[in-house]
């Protein structure tokens, strides 16, 4: 059986599945562009992998779900309170990103709200993942153009102003128009040169090595919450940004779903079911910043109560993020040519 994962953790459940499955090998684990592989396979009626166990919800719900590449599957008896009619595919776990600070340097987060990140004093200092290059970041940077009401009470609370007397709310010269707050903040963020790294390990390293010098400001990065994880084991200095304004992270879903003629269908039941009901499915990914679905099992040691993460947080919305994605990403590119 093929389980198409794009996290390396998926290697750690290999011997609990041996255990139970002696007889049924779990091949393939941590891929690379999976919505890629699964759909070329789909459309070439050669279909290997057989579990989608990653996020992009927006292409699982946006792309799959309308061609019928992707079946859902919920075992029988797990409690899952958050399917719906809209939104019926198992989930495995949320995720949260957040930004980050180096507190070795900083004694605490350097910013308080989101639109100071748009100021001259972090000109270059904002690390983070190309969105150009990854249309998951895209679907998640739109979240904030759902959120456009909260991030102009934010703008509000810090300057005293509406967000529409910002001077780069005005047309800029290749004729782009602001319609919300939320897209004001991802063009003055694009104007102030964040620092594009090629992945979370390169982000996190921009702003939390060890060892940083202490009179130079080295800046924010917008990283997972589990990499509290490498502090913890003395690897980094990274320490999340949890009293910032409008909310301190997004949160993210990863989905379980069963491949279109999958060649293992029922193993892929086994897997799903192993991986919602089993300690041992999901112990890899349950630390700080991990939050299972299934509301029997305990937070992480250290861990804010669901409920507490849930409230400060933002939700990315599959359906919002497919339709807007390719949007915020030629916003983007356009704003990152027209700065100042």
């Amino acid at each position: 059986m093929c389980v198409y994962s794009n996290s390396s953790k998926i290697a750690k459940v290999v011997d609990a599945w041996n255990e139970l499955y002696p007889d049924i090998a779990l091949d393939c684990g941590d891929t690379d562009d999976i919505a890629v592989k699964m759909q070329a396979e789909q459309e070439a009626g050669n279909v290997v992998g057989d579990v989608w166990y990653q996020s992009s919800g927006h292409i699982l719900y946006g792309l799959f779900v309308p061609n019928q590449w992707i079946w859902s599957y919920v075992p029988p008896g797990v409690v899952e309170p958050e399917l719906t009619p809209e939104q019926p595919f198992a989930i495995a776990r949320h995720s949260i990103d957040v930004w980050g600070y180096n507190n070795e340097v900083d004694a605490a987060c350097p910013f308080t709200n989101w639109w100071e990140l748009t100021e001259p004093k972090f000109t270059g200092k904002v690390y983070m993942e190309d969105p150009m290059t990854n249309v998951s970041d895209m679907a998640k940077w739109a979240t904030v153009v759902q959120h456009a009401d909260e991030m102009a009470t934010a703008y509000k609370d810090l300057y005293g102003v509406d967000w529409t007397t910002d001077p780069a709310a005005a047309p800029d010269a290749f004729g782009q128009t602001v319609d919300n707050a939320g897209w004001l903040f991802l063009k003055k963020l694009a104007q102030n040169q964040p620092g594009i790294e090629p992945g979370g390990d390169e982000v996190d390293a921009a702003y939390a090595t060890l060892g940083m010098d202490p009179t130079v400001e080295p800046g924010v990065g917008w990283t997972g919450w589990d990499s509290v994880e490498a502090t913890a084991d003395g690897e980094i200095a990274m320490a999340p940004c949890l009293d910032v304004k409008p909310v301190f992270g997004l949160e993210k879903t990863t989905y379980l779903g069963i491949a279109a003629f999958a060649p293992h269908p029922n193993a892929a039941k086994l897997f799903i079911n192993f991986t919602l009901t089993t300690e041992k499915g999901q112990k890899p990914w349950m630390k700080v910043g991990v939050y299972s679905a299934q509301p029997s099992r305990p937070v992480p040691e250290g861990a804010l109560p669901f409920e507490e993460m849930h409230a400060g947080t933002w939700a990315t919305d599959p359906v919002f993020g497919w339709e807007w994605a390719a949007k915020v990403r030629d916003f983007w590119a356009i704003s990152l040519l027209s700065a100042p």
